[in-house]
Formats: C-alpha cells, sequence, structure tokens
C-alpha cells in the first residue's frame, strides 16, 4: 500500500480490528514496532509512520468528545473575555511590536499555559476509556521493547526491575509525548480544523496557542528548549 494510502488504511484497520474486539492487538504489534525503530523516546510517533496513523485515527474517533468539553470553554474564554482581548503572547524579540513588552508577554503565554496545563491534568477522570487502552498498549509495547534491548547479563541480575533501573520515567514519558504530539497539541493549535470552534481565531491569538503547545510539548517530552532561544 502506497504512503499517500496509510490514512485511509489506518481507518479500515481499527475499524476492522475493533469490530472483532482485536484492536489492544493491532496496537500492541504496530506499538511494539515502532519502539523498536525509534532512536530515542522523544522520537516516537514524530513521522508519518502506519503506527502513527493508527494512533491518530484512534485518538481522533475516541477522543473528539474529549476533546471538545475540554477546550471548547477554555479557547471561548481566551478569545471573548475581556482579560485577553488585547493581550499579546508574543515572545520572540524579532516579532514584537514597537508597543509590546516583552516580558509582558512572557507572563501572558505562561499564565495561559497553566491555564490549559491544570485544566488539562484535571479532566483526567474524563479520559475516554478506548484511549486509556491505546495509552496502556504504548506503555506495555514500551516497556517491552525496552526490555527486549536490555543486555542479557541485566535480564539474568533482575528481570522484573530492568526498565525501570536502565530506562527510568522512559516508558511514562512516551505515552505523555505521544498523547500531546498527536492528539491534544494539534487541536489547540488548529482549534477550527479539529471542529472544536466554528471559526479561526484571531492572529494574535493563534501565535499564542502555537507557542503553547511548543510548552506542552516540551513538558510531555521531559526536555528543555533548545533551538528556539527566545522559548527558554
Amino acid at each position: 500500500v502506497p504512503c499517500s494510502q496509510w490514512d485511509e488504511l489506518a481507518r479500515v484497520l481499527v475499524t476492522l480490528f475493533d469490530s472483532r474486539h482485536l484492536l489492544y492487538q493491532l496496537l500492541w504489534n504496530m506499538f511494539s514496532k515502532e519502539v523498536e525503530l525509534a532512536d530515542s523516546m522523544q522520537t516516537l510517533f514524530r513521522g508519518n509512520s502506519l503506527a502513527s496513523k493508527i494512533m491518530t485515527f484512534c485518538f481522533k474517533v475516541y477522543g473528539a468528545n474529549y476533546l471538545q468539553k475540554l477546550l471548547d470553554p477554555l479557547l471561548r474564554i481566551v478569545i471573548t473575555s475581556s482579560d485577553w482581548q488585547h493581550v499579546s503572547f508574543e515572545v520572540d524579540p524579532t516579532r514584537l511590536e514597537q508597543s509590546e513588552s516583552l516580558e509582558e508577554n512572557q507572563r501572558n503565554l505562561l499564565q495561559m499555559t497553566e491555564k490549559f496545563f491544570h485544566a488539562i491534568i484535571s479532566s483526567s477522570s474524563e479520559f475516554p476509556p478506548q484511549l486509556r487502552s491505546v495509552c496502556h498498549c504504548l506503555y506495555q509495547a514500551t516497556c517491552h521493547s525496552l526490555l527486549n534491548k536490555a543486555t542479557v547479563k541485566e535480564k539474568k541480575e533482575n528481570k522484573k526491575s530492568v526498565v525501570s533501573q536502565r530506562f527510568p520515567q522512559n516508558s511514562i514519558g512516551a505515552v505523555g509525548s505521544a498523547m500531546f504530539l498527536r492528539f491534544i497539541n494539534p487541536a489547540i493549535v488548529s482549534p477550527y480544523e479539529a471542529g472544536i470552534l466554528d471559526k479561526k481565531p484571531p492572529p494574535r491569538i493563534e501565535r499564542g496557542l502555537k507557542l503553547m503547545s511548543k510548552i506542552l510539548q516540551s513538558i510531555a517530552n521531559h526536555v528543555l528548549f533548545t533551538k528556539e532561544e527566545h522559548m527558554r
């Protein structure tokens, strides 16, 4: 199947395996191979592999209502509230207007990011059960693949604790990184295209949402900004 048809193939595979109650097995096989081929946890699902397409489709199908309920009120407050009407989130010094303050914009961006971040964390009890299964499968596949990569000596010494000793937090980090990369951040950056809003946000809000998504992704990846100095 050519790469141009992988989106459709992902839809067919997920629909077919789910109808036969075999979706977990499909996800296990795809995720395990993805982990084995990845250079690091930060590179997982960053390409347009079939595993990435399948994960994205699962998030889209099973998580649409959750995202709508989570992000719609947050976005509408930022767009319509008088407190945010003339707020700028630009933190790149080369793109600042003359009347803008870099320090004030940084505070604005952090304030909005904290608001969204806490809302996301607080919504854990409403996270769809199907997506819990997807995340659990990714966690298990990551643990399994990392265990297979461990040395024979490590396995003999303490097989059960190899992952936690040699790759601390990697499995949980992989789940968080993939969830923000393929599920939450795309909806934040493009809420109109994701069907959350009925029209595009104003350009200054769009810019703020894009910058915020970078912060959220860096948190999920457990890394600091290195390429963009203004994001440090």
